[in-house]
This record gives C-alpha cells, structure tokens and sequence, in this order.
C-alpha cells in the first residue's frame, strides 16, 4: 500500500509538519532529553530486529534494555561501513520490512567506495521536513517562495532516492513541489546560471562549487535578474572568503547546512551564527582513538539516528567527518548541541610528516583561492595523490575554452598554495592532464596511515 494513502501516515506526517518543525525553539534541554531518551529506546528495540545489529550487540554481551537514556549511547558498540558492508543488504534492514517499501540511497563514493543503505518513507518525509525546518528559519516558505535546488540527481544518490525514487512515485510532485526548480550541480554552469535566469527564484540551494563558479558568472554580467534573498551552501568545507565573494555577487545571505546520506539533514547555521544540530533527529558524538574529545577539541564524528525504520543509524562510525562542538550556547537561545567547526572528511586526508593531518577544509581554501584571487573557473577536476610520506602530486584538469589565466599560471598558484599549506620537507608536483576519470577517489595515499600517531590537524 502506498503510505500516502495511509490516513495513519498522514495524520502523522501532517503533525510532524504542523507541531514538530519549531520545537527546539519551545523546548527546554530537559524537554529535548527526555525525547532523546525516548526515541533512543524506540530505535534500539527496532534494531533489536536487525540482524547486523543483533549480531553486534551479542558479541558485545549488552542488553540493549540497560541502555535507558541518551546519555549512555557510548556504551553501545559503534558501527563501521565495514559492518553496513558486510551484512548488506539483507542483514542491514529489519527481518519485518517489506524491502519493496524502502528506498535504496548510496554515497558519494568519493574514496572510491560507495555504501549503499535503505531510508523508509516516513525517514524521507522527515527528512525534507528538517531542511524545510531551515528554510523556515531563513524566512523562505516552501510555497510561496521560489526555491533553486542545484542536486546531484545521479541514480545512487540521496537527493534521488529522496525525491525521483521516495516522493516522485507515490505523490505528485509537479503539485507538491511547483515552485521549486530542480537542476543539476554536475551541469555546464553556464547552462545552471541560464535557467536560474529563467526562474529568478527568492532561494538558491547548492553545492559549495557550483555557488562558486555562479558568483563568478554573476560578476561577469551573467544572470542579471538572478537576485536570491538567500542562498544556502552544502556539501563541503566553505571558505569564509568565498562565503564573502558569493554573498557580495549576489547581495544576498549564504547560510551554510550539513548533512549526510546515511543521517539525512543534521545541522544549519542559524541567523545569529550559531550552527545547529537537529537534535531532535539526532545525536553527535566527538571522539578521538575511540574517547569521547572535550567541547572545542577536533574528533572523528559519531551519529546516532533518532527515528526511521530503515537501515538504523546507530553510533555510525563512516560519516568520517571531523567536526568540534561547541560549548557555548547560541544568543537565537535554540536548545539542543551546536557544531563549533567542520573540518571535513578524514578519508579525504593527507598524513603528513610529524603526524600532521591535512584535512578537507585546507584543499577547499586553496582551490576558493582560484576563485577569488585569480577570478577563474578554469579548473574543472582535481586528483591529489601522495605517493610517499614527502612526495605528493596533484593533477589537474583545466577548461581549454578559457584562455587566460594560462595553464603554467594556475598550476603555478596550485603548487604555492600547496606548498605553503602543507610546509617544508614535502615536494608538492602539479600537473595538468586531459581528464581525470569521473567518479574516482578524488585523493589516493599510499602513506599507511595506521603507522602515523596523529599530533594535530591543519
């Protein structure tokens, strides 16, 4: 039966959008705990359902009915892509699911290996409602607004199991979603920046590079009744001087929001600054070596996922984020954990000498450099790979049909940028190639990392 027939369903969908939405608002901390507490027992006794999580907490000899309250998720086992990979795809879902009623989503890929998990449709639903939860916030409504999401729409994503395989089927969209324009993050931004034009939407909703190419199409003339109100950036460390380039193009305010495939939507920077975890929906933990790090201190990111009947998200270990909380509260007074930084993906990482760990957010600075020092948009790809421990190379697939600045300058500026990030002792090369093969792991280290003892990130 399609669940948007279900009265049930609905009744609760519809509740979710009318009461849930601003609850961190009304609610105080001990409110919000003593939920957490709750929807944490519920999941754990619907994991208790899942093979790959009854097999993990048997061998850890834990009766998961001890297990009372939020506060005591760190005596849970954590859960690699190891183990989703493992007991996928049968032993990932609960032995009661009808497996035709839950939707497939995978993830980038961008280390080169995807990890694919199921979402049911009240996980989709509630999703959407928690990046609407943001756009809310922004002052953008959902209905009378006119909302650009630049997606990947590719067919293993979460943008596409979320809408083209989740929604799409069993709602009309073209009523649901009639001012909100779909396009392409993977598009020509020429093309993206033409059908904004044609749509002149009041929010534009992208990934961190695209927004990047836009501003600087927008500074060249193009797009020039694309005058968005706001903009928010997703998918990657985001520079906080391209956040100035992109607010100035289009005089509008770039608010940044974070999610993953497996989690769904999990933080937002509010109006105030501060940066929000749903914590209605979710857990974060920091840890580092598997202890738990203090407020302010950089760890590997642990989620636990506080609703669905999918593939449960339970101490999940492979977000492989490094993020900090943050202590102090938000002056907006919204309850719940703040993010104090996100540093990025530590499988996208460089180990450099001394135990040094080069993470995402320095590639993002260097390659926003390009953008708003040398105002290009001729590099199309990048591919760094670290053959040895002072030895790193990275290729570099530039846009032929921009003439100026020319190749021997921006590899020039690559090579500076690298060089002065990473430090001495390190012989960075850059080189140009034709293409660089999409969908392969964007950094390749043959440093074996397990043999580094980690001092400190840059």
């Amino acid at each position: 039966m399609n669940p948007f027939h279900n009265p049930v369903f609905l009744t609760r969908m519809l509740k979710s959008y009318m009461v849930d939405m601003g609850r961190l608002s009304r609610w105080d901390e001990t409110t919000l705990q003593h939920y957490q507490d709750q929807q944490l027992r519920r999941i754990l006794t619907f994991a208790q359902t899942v093979p790959l999580y009854q097999s993990l907490y048997q061998q850890a000899g834990l009766d998961v009915r001890s297990i009372q309250g939020i506060k005591a998720v760190s005596r849970l086992p954590m859960v690699s892509k190891e183990d989703i990979a493992r007991y996928s795809p049968d032993g990932i879902v609960s032995q009661t699911a009808d497996r035709k009623q839950l939707v497939q989503v995978a993830t980038s890929g961008t280390t080169g290996k995807s990890l694919m998990v199921y979402v049911d449709l009240s996980e989709v639903v509630i999703g959407l409602l928690g990046y609407l939860r943001m756009l809310q916030h922004y002052g953008v409504h959902w209905r009378r607004d006119r909302i650009s999401i630049i997606g990947d729409f590719a067919p293993h994503t979460a943008e596409s199991g979320y809408i083209n395989r989740g929604i799409t089927p069993r709602f009309s969209t073209g009523f649901l979603f009639k001012n909100v324009q779909w396009l392409d993050t993977n598009a020509n931004p020429e093309k993206v920046m033409e059908d904004l034009e044609q749509f002149q939407p009041d929010c534009i909703w992208g990934y961190v590079g695209m927004l990047g190419h836009l501003s600087l199409l927008k500074e060249q003339g193009k797009g020039p009744h694309v005058t968005p109100r706001v903009i928010t950036a997703t998918g990657s460390v985001l520079d906080p001087a391209l956040k100035r380039v992109i607010e100035q193009a289009f005089h509008a305010q770039l608010y940044e929001v974070y999610g993953a495939t497996e989690t769904g939507p999990i933080a937002y920077q509010c109006t105030q600054g501060g940066y929000h975890v749903l914590s209605d929906l979710l857990y974060l933990e920091v840890v580092r070596e598997g202890q738990p790090v203090a407020p302010g201190k950089a760890g590997r990111l642990v989620v636990t996922k506080l609703y669905g009947g999918g593939t449960p998200i339970i101490r999940y270990d492979a977000v492989n984020d490094i993020i900090s909380l943050r202590l102090t509260p938000c002056p907006c007074g919204q309850v719940g954990q703040l993010i104090g930084r996100i540093y990025g993906r530590d499988d996208l990482s460089l180990i450099l000498p001394g135990g040094r760990i080069m993470l995402p957010a320095s590639f993002a600075e260097i390659y926003s450099k390009l953008l708003y020092e040398m105002r290009t948009r001729k590099v199309r790809n990048t591919k760094i790979i670290q053959h040895d421990l002072n030895s790193i190379e990275v290729l570099v697939e530039l846009d032929q049909s921009i003439a100026s600045p020319s190749d021997e300058k921006v590899c020039q500026f690559l090579q500076a940028q690298f060089s002065e990030k990473i430090g001495t002792g390190v012989t960075v090369t850059v080189r140009p190639v034709e293409e660089i093969e999409k969908g392969s792991p964007r950094i390749v280290s043959h440093v074996d990392h397990t043999a580094m003892v980690l001092s400190d990130y840059i």
